[in-house]
């Protein structure tokens, strides 16, 4: 979670943070990659051909991109991008054409796709889905027509709750409702996002629901309840991590509603810190590669795709500098040491022989997505009044 830069071979620097970080544009991390036009990351190859990637960080960075430039003898050019709404200002103001795939949170594919700026293909383009988790090679937002698929998994993370282990129990931590608990009163960290967070919330109200953001008129209002009853106990909304991150650190907050906080502060030296993925659910975020329709290099698209799909790229890809993830490629734990599988959970789940823990996270957790019944400007609103308190 450190302010140091990174530098790739372009020589162009940039900040070492966690995903709920960069997420908020507005954040001081992300520097003039939120602040201006959004910048090309164009690493060097020798041949002319290039791929154009569209994409959250970590993918531009050496460790990860080299090897597919060297394989296939072009140029990657990277555009970076912080958010899925500047994601789909970049589409708006390109000409059609400019990018050749765009690797995007799961939620914003339909978005593209109605856009008409994505192409679907068959999964059997992918050989690496087989050693995928079954709950991202059927994944709802990417499913097209004729069996094909909109984009294919890459990484993934939780929103759960990451807890101090010394202020609070492993079994409280088990439940959503445990944050209404009188000690943690003040003691609570959100992350000002409302996607997440209304997630949560109604899975807390509406336990194991398949999709927590199909909701009638009626189940949204009982989310704004159990919100605006949160509201006292949260003692900090912050704009990213990093604050929750120090405040925890700090002993200001116990708890936070953010999930994988535990990996960036153990990491960091700091082992009495927790995650748990609540009885009723937790929310998964999950970024997918696509090929976009107007490009001119289709089958390398795919090629890039059927790259990172692989158990050694996501290896690299989720310890990437910017910041840590997991990959939908169960095999990354045989690119991982045992030190980093124990962190991430792709080591043997004691209550279930055979499977890994990060398998029962998964089946616990739910994808986040958009709003669907309602206009999103309906649950921003119930946010905001939440953030108002």
């Amino acid at each position: 979670m450190s302010d140091t830069g990174k530098r790739n071979r372009t020589g162009r620097t940039g900040p070492e943070v966690g995903r709920r970080t960069v997420l908020k544009a507005g954040a001081a991390a992300a520097g003039a990659v939120a602040a201006g036009p959004l910048a090309v990351f164009s690493r060097g190859a020798r041949a002319t051909d290039r791929l154009r990637v569209l994409t959250w960080p970590g993918y531009e960075e050496k460790a990860v991109a080299e090897e597919f430039e060297d394989t296939h003898g072009v140029r990657l050019d990277f555009k970076v991008y912080i958010g899925g709404e500047q994601m789909l200002r970049s589409f708006n103001r390109a000409p059609r054409g400019t990018y050749d795939t765009v690797l995007v949170d799961a939620e914003y594919v339909r978005r593209l796709a109605a856009m008409d700026v994505i192409e679907p293909y068959s999964p059997g383009e992918i050989p690496e889905l087989a050693n995928y988790h079954p709950r991202f090679r059927t994944m709802r937002q990417v499913r097209a027509a004729g069996g094909r698929v909109w984009g294919t998994a890459t990484r993934f993370g939780f929103y759960a709750i990451s807890y101090n282990a010394d202020r609070m129990s492993r079994a409280a931590s088990g439940d959503w409702n445990s944050l209404f608990l009188p000690e943690l009163a003040g003691r609570i960290g959100v992350l000002d996002w409302y996607l997440p967070n209304m997630g949560i919330a109604s899975l807390a109200v509406h336990p194991g629901k398949q999709n927590p953001y199909d909701l009638s008129d009626e189940q949204l209002g009982a989310v704004r309840a159990w919100l605006l009853r949160l509201r006292p106990q949260v003692g900090m909304l912050g704009a990213s991590s990093r604050p929750i991150v120090q405040a925890m650190i700090d002993g200001d907050i116990v708890a936070a509603m953010v999930g994988d906080l535990d990996i960036d502060l153990k990491l960091a030296g700091y082992p009495n810190f927790e995650a748990t993925i609540p009885k009723q659910g937790g929310i998964r975020w999950q970024e997918v590669a696509t090929v976009c329709k107007q490009s001119r290099n289709k089958d390398l698209a795919l090629e890039w795709i059927r790259y990172v799909s692989q158990a050694h790229v996501q290896a690299k890809l989720c310890f990437a500098k910017a910041f840590k993830a997991r990959g939908p490629n169960l095999k990354v734990a045989d690119h991982w040491t045992a030190e980093q599988n124990r962190l991430m959970g792709y080591d043997p789940d004691p209550a279930n022989r055979g499977r890994m823990r990060v398998e029962a996270l998964i089946d616990r957790s739910v994808a986040r997505d958009l709003p669907v019944r309602q206009e999103a400007k309906a649950w921003i609103d119930i946010f905001n009044e939440f953030r108002a308190g």
